[in-house]
This record gives structure tokens, sequence and C-alpha cells, in this order.
């Protein structure tokens, strides 16, 4: 692994840290020495409890703590090296035909794009920009200086403090300077739904049908926000607008497929529980761009020559918070295995101190990213908006290491459900106005490894901002891990603290050191709802010297390479996938149904297609089996324990939802349209914790509703509304002689208002591309759903039953009152050819929730009809609530 090289880091003594209440702080730990409350010492040789020397992925302690594998961050999971780049036979900028101006006196944005471009037609290349400045402004109507969209594009310069890019737009809202890929995972129609619940970390989905994938499918794991999602966290209060949504978890890649057996082995285990219950769907898309490389150069920003950098200025037109909000230096979107290395911020002459507007890199909807030895510092805005910040995981699985962050309102920050697995390694920060944190959603099982705190400190607490109930933050982050903190001065707010975790579940601060060493885990949230207990573990708080090994990720990647070709790919027990198949796991204990008595069988493959195996079978159904995997002279074992439940699995609690996985419901709240029918699906949870799908098991279950006059119940278990006003549906179910029973409360809502006149009945609904907003929402006449896709061309394409004559179409735009939309609507009869027939429209900000009609400029027959959106006025999202065509009056 690389070695440190931090700005402005000391080499420090360890001392007393200020105690206050609650905190934790304390000196070196000796032996015999008192420990105070609420730490643990760390154990013989600077061990963690968590950590022993003969650690495995998977290894839990006695109350079920445990550590995830964190190696897999950075580019290709670690497994191979940051190219070597070489710029010899790339494209020289300054040379014809681009001909940059390297004086930084003429613009070269187009010159340096058209290189891009050259690279990117032919196939990938060096762009390579010699020493000298280089003047950048995005161009007109469009939202960056410079793109890269394609893979295997480099874009070098000849060293920091050689190669200056100059962005010299001071009106930069919602812009880069530069920008890589821009768009979303690209979806196909391949899909597979979890067969099963997986509540422990794994590598081995089972799924309900493995037809369609392959080997090195990329693929996009997502769930449902549902009201049973929500009530775990506490957040059926603060995230009831997230109610229904779906959401990206977990980017991954296929490393092997099981059609008999109907699993999916992915290149990076799983880093939270997927329960069948939130509709957890896997989705093989698009190979995401990939191998883009940025590197040696400094980048920076003309400052805003404006007044007004306050918390809201970013609402305010005219000032300069208005006009740099969410301005970014480089934002990179849907890539994987790709690099940023050896850059750096600088002031530009001019400026007063600033380096950049707003934010430094965002790292958004990405996978095994590696951020080398890049150093971000100085944003002119940092108000509210997501301003200032200088680092941000929004993706799975990246790294950012050897790097530093100064001068920012978030140094580092984690925002989303799919901000997991992520990893800061050898980062420093120093004088951040509010501290390093995890934000917003729940980002979980990220890793903090030896980071250095200088007017700074870490935060992973519960947050509430109010009552609102689109309130963002609430319950930030679990399982998450801070590792050989250094703290040389606290955050400003802080006294003496360096880390304060409040984790769902269970979070780990282990090992500070340094002048200021203190930490926080006895925290009550700030939402009564919000069941954040047990303490997050604290470790060997300021014993960080002795910590062993220094980094945890460099010890977890060292094991992981070294054993890799030894690895379980699948481990199967009766045809079924075991629980927590990690590659690497050399531990199972498999708990059979109670009454057992026929001996199970074991099966596995191994993940490389060159190793041997050899399994020995159990004796009995409470035997043991071992795998044993060897390649290349070296052998993993891999010893699984069986247990016959002592007693049967009973129901302990039967759950009702809203099914909506088929149009009915509404997509927020436990609401339905008069009119609509929605079916109802229901989960046993059983006394062993598990939880399973009746349906899936053969059991029945009985739904009644208490008021007929409002709706009944069809086809045992689809809902139809009648009237507006609320019901109560029952649902009860027996399961070896025990019976379960619960209730849930719906709301009967007026249906939607239909525009005047009579309206072409659509098949289906398709788009270019979402955002988790899916197209099929804007046929479902359900005013809380909606379509949306950043970037101008995206398209909604709606598909009628049949061709036939259309003279008008209405569109119930998102935020339709507070912004214009431009679009363009083409029309087709056979799905090939298109004619444009209204050509950029703009809406018309109507009152709110009101639909606009927009006539054709005369009758015309089609069958598909196409919206394409250029954005709206404030930013690129298009976003549709509900579309009708109209047919032709005449």
């Amino acid at each position: 692994m690389k070695t440190r090289l931090l700005i402005g880091m000391l080499t420090v003594c360890v001392a007393v840290s200020t105690l206050l209440t609650g905190p934790i702080g304390r000196e070196a730990h000796a032996a015999g020495e008192a420990v105070l409350p609420g730490t643990i010492p760390l154990g013989e040789g600077g061990r963690s409890l968590l950590y022993p020397d003969n650690w495995y992925p998977g290894y839990e302690d006695a109350e079920g703590r445990f550590l995830h594998d964190f190696s897999y961050a950075g580019y290709h999971r670690g497994e191979a090296p940051l190219p070597d780049v070489d710029a010899t036979g790339g494209i020289d900028v300054t040379k014809a035909p681009y001909s940059a101006d390297a004086t930084g006196q003429t613009d070269a944005t187009s010159a340096i794009q058209q290189a891009i471009n050259a690279a990117s037609a032919a196939g990938g290349g060096v762009v390579y920009l010699p020493e000298g400045t280089y003047k950048l402004n995005p161009p007109d109507g469009q939202a960056y200086a410079l793109g890269i969209h394609a893979s295997n594009v480099v874009l070098k310069g000849a060293g920091i403090g050689k190669t200056f890019l100059y962005n010299a737009s001071e009106f930069m809202k919602q812009k880069d300077i530069i920008r890589i890929g821009g768009g979303d995972w690209v979806k196909t129609d391949t899909t597979a739904k979890l067969s099963k619940s997986v509540t422990k970390t794994t590598v081995l989905l089972p799924v309900d049908d493995a037809a369609g994938f392959a080997v090195g499918d990329y693929v996009l794991i997502t769930f449902d926000t549902t009201q049973e999602f929500l009530a775990e966290l506490g957040m059926q209060n603060k995230w009831a607008s997230r109610l229904g949504k779906v959401e990206p978890i977990f980017y991954r890649q296929i490393v092997a497929v099981d059609a008999e057996h109907h699993t999916l082995t992915v290149d990076i285990p799983t880093r939270y529980p997927l329960k069948t219950r939130d509709n957890i769907t896997v989705t093989k898309t698009q190979a995401p761009i990939s191998e883009i490389g940025l590197e040696d150069f400094s980048i920076a920003n003309i400052q805003n020559s404006k007044s007004g950098l306050g918390e809201d200025d970013f609402k305010v037109e005219g000032t300069a918070g208005y006009e740099t909000d969410n301005a970014k230096a480089i934002n990179v979107i849907a890539a994987a295995n790709s690099w940023i290395r050896n850059i750096s911020t600088y002031k530009p002459e001019g400026n007063s101190t600033y380096h950049i507007l707003s934010k430094g890199i965002i790292l958004d909807r990405t996978k095994n990213i590696t951020v080398d030895h890049v150093t971000m510092e100085y944003p002119q805005y940092r108000g509210a908006n997501g301003n200032g910040y200088l680092y941000q995981f929004i993706g799975n699985d990246n790294l950012i290491t050897d790097s530093n962050a100064i001068g920012a309102r978030h140094s580092f920050t984690y925002a989303n459900f799919s901000a997991n697995g992520n990893v800061m390694h050898n980062v420093y920060s120093e004088n951040s106005t509010l501290m390093t944190d995890f934000h917003m959603y729940l980002s979980m099982a990220n890793l903090i490894d030896n980071m250095t705190v200088n007017g700074d400190g870490i935060s992973a607490i519960t947050r509430d901002y109010g009552s609102s109930a689109t309130n963002r933050h609430g319950v930030v982050t679990t399982e998450s891990v801070f590792w050989n903190t250094t703290g040389l001065k606290a955050h400003s707010s802080k006294n003496g603290i360096i880390v304060e975790s409040e984790q769902s579940g269970n979070g780990y601060v282990i090992g500070t050191k340094g002048p200021v060493n203190g930490v926080n885990v006895q925290i009550t949230g700030s939402i009564p709802e919000a069941d954040t207990k047990p303490f997050d573990m604290a470790e060997g708080v300021g014993e960080g010297e002795r910590l062993s090994p220094q980094s945890l990720f460099e010890d977890q990647y060292a094991r992981r390479e070294s054993q890799l070709g030894t690895g379980l790919a699948s481990l199967l027990v009766n045809g079924e996938p075991a629980e927590g198949v990690q590659f690497l796991k050399t531990a199972y204990t498999v708990v059979l149904p109670y009454g057992t008595k026929t001996t199970p069988t074991l099966e596995a493959a191994a993940l490389a297609g060159d190793a041997s195996i050899r399994i020995e079978q159990p004796a009995a159904p409470n035997g043991t089996g071992a795998i044993h995997v060897t390649k290349n002279g070296q052998t993993t074992d891999y010893k699984i324990t069986f247990q016959v439940a002592a007693n049967p699995a009973l129901p302990k609690s039967i759950s009702i939802s809203p099914d909506r996985s088929t149009l009915g419901w509404r997509v927020t709240s436990d609401a339905i349209s008069v009119g609509h029918e929605g079916a109802l699906k229901s989960l046993i949870t059983l006394n062993n914790g598990e939880t399973i799908d009746p349906v899936q098991a053969g059991l029945k279950v009985k739904y009644k509703i208490d008021n007929k006059e409002f709706g009944s119940i069809k086809k045992g278990n689809v809902f139809k509304a009648k009237k507006p006003g609320t019901v109560t549906v029952s649902a009860s179910t027996k399961m070896n002689g025990a019976e379960v029973t619960s209730t849930r409360t719906f709301t009967v809502l007026e249906a939607m208002t239909e525009p005047e006149g009579k309206l072409a009945a659509i098949r289906q609904v398709t788009a270019s591309a979402n955002d988790g907003n899916l197209p099929i929402n804007t046929m479902d006449r359900d005013p809380d759903s909606r379509w949306s896709a950043d970037g101008s061309g995206q398209y909604l394409l709606v598909e009628l039953e049949k061709a036939q004559k259309i003279d008008q179409v209405s569109i119930l735009f998102y935020n339709g009152n507070q912004r214009f939309s431009t679009f363009d609507i083409e029309v087709s009869e056979d799905g090939v050819h298109y004619e444009k027939i209204l050509d950029h429209q703009k809406s018309h900000k109507p009152s709110p929730n009101a639909t606009e009609s927009f006539p054709l400029p005369q009758p015309v027959k089609a069958k598909f009809i196409k919206y394409v959106g250029y954005g709206n006025e404030l930013n690129g999202w298009n976003s549709i609530v509900e579309f009708w065509v109209h047919k032709a009056s005449k």
C-alpha cells in the first residue's frame, strides 16, 4: 500500500484528552490501569476484539458485532494497480488540428473537447495537456466545460503546478468544470427478484430466475422503501416522502451463475439485510463507462465577484451563492473502475483566497473509483443545499487515499443508501466549517481508516432539522468503522472530541491518538422514534499507537489478495444457498429445521475456475462438513457445522402492505384512489427471526375488511377502492398450529381529475433513463409519483393501444408551478420513423398541481408519442407526473 503523505501531519505523542459528560477520553492504556466507563481497551498485542489475528470475513463476537470486509474498495477492487499512463503517442491538445492555447489567453474548451471526442471515437486514448494554463468555460446550454462520456479516455497533464485548468466562468450554478459520465446506469429488461431474504453479508444471492444473466454482467440491486423498512429505522415520519420509492443500493458485477439452483454470485458482498418484503430486484445493466483517468494537473475557478455568500443565498438570484450553487470541480456519474490522481486545486491570480466555487470531487452512482494523492482546498460558497463539500460519496466501494481537504463546509461526506463500502484511507482534513459527516438517509458500512483531523472531526449521529416529512437526514449510517483516527485539533464546535457516533444498530470507533483523541458514543438521538441502541462500540480510545494492525484496509486487502485464489463462489445445503456466504469466510453454522432426520448434503463451487475442490459430507444432521479448495499448492479449509433446531419454527407476527410491484396503490402513504385496485401482500416473521413469504411457503392468508362501503376484497388479496374514506384490513394465517393476525389502515382518496375530452388508451410507457422514478408512473394517475431523468435529450415514450388520430397532449409537470420545462413532441406510427410536431415547447408555470394541455398544429395519426426533454429553467431534470394523449375531436 502507499506510504502516508498528508499535509500538516506531525509526529505526536499520545496525551490526555478532555473528558466531558458522556464522551470518552483516556490516556494510552497500560497494564493495571483503570478503564473509563463506556470504553474498551485494546487486547493483547493491540488487537481489537473484533479483529483477532485469525480474523476472517463474517467473524462475529458473542454479541453479533462484526467488521465488514472493506478490501474491495477502489479501482478493480484493488485486484489491479492503477495504470501507468504514458502520454507518448497520445493526443497533444496544443498541436494541430486542436491547437489549444496553453497561455491562458484564449478559451481552450472547444479544442480540448475535440481531442477528448477524438480519443473517444478511437475507442480510447490519452489526451495530453502539456505544461501551461488552459482557459475553460461551459459552452452555452451545457452544464459542464469538459465532458468524458466514453470508456478508456485519460485526461493527463504534465503535473501538479505545471498544467493548470482554469475555469473562467463566474456563473456555474449546477455546472461542472469536468464531468465524467452524466447519465445513469442503463437498465436492461433482464431482471430477477430475490427469492429469499438474506440478512447476513453475502455474495450469493438466491433469485427467482437466473436466466439471462452471465459472468461479467453488471447489475443494479434495488429495494423499495416500504413502510416496514422505514419503521425499522424509526424513519416512518421523517422519510415519509420516500415511501414506495425504488432506491439503488448495490452496484455489482456477476462472477458466477447457477441456473439450476437459481443463484447469482456477485463480486462484492452485500452490506445490509435484503428482505423480500422490500421487493429486492436485481437488474442487468449495460456496462458503465470505465477505465477513465484524470491525472497530473491543477484545477481552479475564477471566484464569483458578487456579494451574498450566506447560508440560504443559493435561493437568491443575483448573489454569489445563487450563481455558484452546486458548482463542481469534478463530477463523476455512473462510472466504474476509473481513477483521479495527482490533482490539486490552486488559487488563480486575482482570487482572494478561493480555489473553487463550491464542490470538489463528487462520486455519484459510481463503483470502484480510486482518488489518489488529491488535494481540494478553499471553496468560495459554503452555504446550505450541499455547497462547499470537497469530497462526496454517493456510490459503492470507492477509495479516497492519501488525499487532503482544506477549508471546506464538509471536507468529506456520505449521502444516500447507495453510499456503502467506501473507504477513506490516510486522508487529512483541516479547518472545515462543519464536520466530516454521514449526511442523509442510511449510508451503510463505510470505513474511515487513518484519518487525521486538524480543526475537524467525524460525525455519524442521528440528525433532525425540523418536523418536515421530507427531512433527508435522520438515521445516517450503520456498521461504519472509524479506525485509528488522529486528532491534531478538534473541530471548533467540539471540546476534545474527534469522533461522535450514533449509528443504527452497531457502529465502531477503534483506536484514536494524537493530542486530541476523545470519542462520544453515549448519545441519545434527537429523533425519539429512531432506536439507535446499543451505544456504538468505542475501543482503544487514546491507544492508536499500539493498535494492530495500524490500517484495517491494508490488512484486509493483504489477506484477500493472498487467499482469493482459493475462495468459494457458492455454498449450498440441500440445494439451497447457505446464509452469509463470502469468498473467504471459513466457518459456517447452518441450523436445520426442527425434526430433521436426513443428513444434509453439501455442494460448493470454487471462485477460480482452475482451483480443485474436495467436499467432506457431514455424517449426521448434527454433524460437521468440510470443503477444501486448492490452487497452486495453496489450500483453504472451510468448516460447516450443522445444528438441528431444538423447537419448531412458529409464526411470531404477520405484516400487511400494499404490493406495489403492480399498478394500483399510490406510491406514497397507504393510499389508493377511488376506482383503483391494489394487491395486498404479507410477510411472516418466525420466532427464530427468519422472515418468510407465505405464498412461497404454501400458507394461506385470509384478508378481511372492516367497512365494505369504502372497498372490498377480490381474488383473495386484491383491494378495490369504492368511496373516499379509511378502511382497516386484517390478515391472518396459521402455521404449525399457531395463528397470527394483524391489521393495517388504508386511505381511499378521490381519483385524479382527468383532462377534458376523449383520451387515447395507453398500452405502455418507456423512457431513455430514469432515476428510480419510473416511466410507468406517468400513466398510473397518481399525483404522488413521477418519471424523472437528468439531462438534455432524455425522452419519455408513450405507446398507445392502437394507431389513431390525435390532436393534443396533456401533461402534469412535477413542480410545474415553480419552473418551466422545455421539450419536443415527436410522433410515429411504426415506432421507427418519427416526426417532430412541437419544437422546444415551453410549459407555462400554472397553479400548483394543474395539468397543462398542448394542442398539436393539426391532427396526426400516431401510435407512439415521444416527449424529448431539455430540462427546466433551474436544472437539467425532466420530471413528469402524468401524461395524457387526446383523440382527435374530428
